[in-house]
């Protein structure tokens, strides 16, 4: 399952005052009741808590296919993913404070980097390398194989369906050298939109080219 979401709080209560079992709990509601409704799907909510003062990480699993179906095309969708992570962290912290919780005692909170924020960062290294002009082959191939590894490390978290959906929304340059990574698309029937799919495909130097940009029916 992909990581949707993620936030982490440091509060100045002492990790040995608390019941570790009922502040996970505790914290995992409050999570559940609105990641399940931001993103339209039932969550996994995993919480790690750490000694001195007290310190909460906590991470929201899901699928991003479903997530993002509210939203039109993927890539608005992963910027949407991104908002909804940051309301999710507000509504949290609001909620702890209404429930008792001094707004002094949170040292620090944040939002954790995940999935859509790596998806996000891929699809503007592809802009960034769409944008170039009379670009040197050596500097073409060095930016495809970033673009290629990010593309696996991201993959390595993912569901198949989220693949598949990864896979229809980007030129086939950009995919990893992965044999199994063009079936995704097929086995899930996952289709792009057109301003999903990078319109100007870049020669490829080490894998036969392709004609046209990724079309699906």
């Amino acid at each position: 399952m992909a990581h949707l979401a993620g936030m982490e709080f440091h509060f100045d209560i002492s990790f040995s005052e608390i019941e570790l079992e009922e502040a996970e709990y505790y914290l995992k509601q409050i999570v559940s009741k609105y990641s399940n409704i931001v993103y339209n799907q039932q969550c996994e909510i995993y919480v790690q808590l750490s000694e001195g003062s007290l310190k909460a990480k906590l991470v929201i699993l899901g699928a991003i296919y479903i997530g993002i179906g509210q939203y039109g095309s993927f890539r608005s969708g992963i910027d949407h993913m991104i908002q909804d992570a940051k309301s999710i962290k507000a509504l949290v912290t609001t909620e702890i404070i209404k429930n008792g919780l001094s707004e002094a005692d949170i040292i620090e909170s944040k939002k954790s980097h995940c999935d859509p924020d790596r998806i996000r960062r891929v699809l503007l290294a592809i802009d960034r390398l769409e944008s170039k002009k009379n670009i040197k082959n050596n500097e073409l191939k060095k930016e495809l194989s970033k673009i290629r590894t990010s593309v696996t490390n991201i993959c390595n978290s993912l569901s198949d369906e989220d693949k598949g959906l990864l896979a229809s929304s980007i030129s086939q340059e950009y995919w990893p050298h992965d044999r199994e990574f063009p079936h995704y698309i097929e086995r899930y029937k996952l289709v792009a939109r057109e301003e999903d799919i990078v319109r100007y495909p870049i020669e490829s130097i080490d894998q036969p080219r392709v004609s046209k940009s990724l079309q699906l029916t």
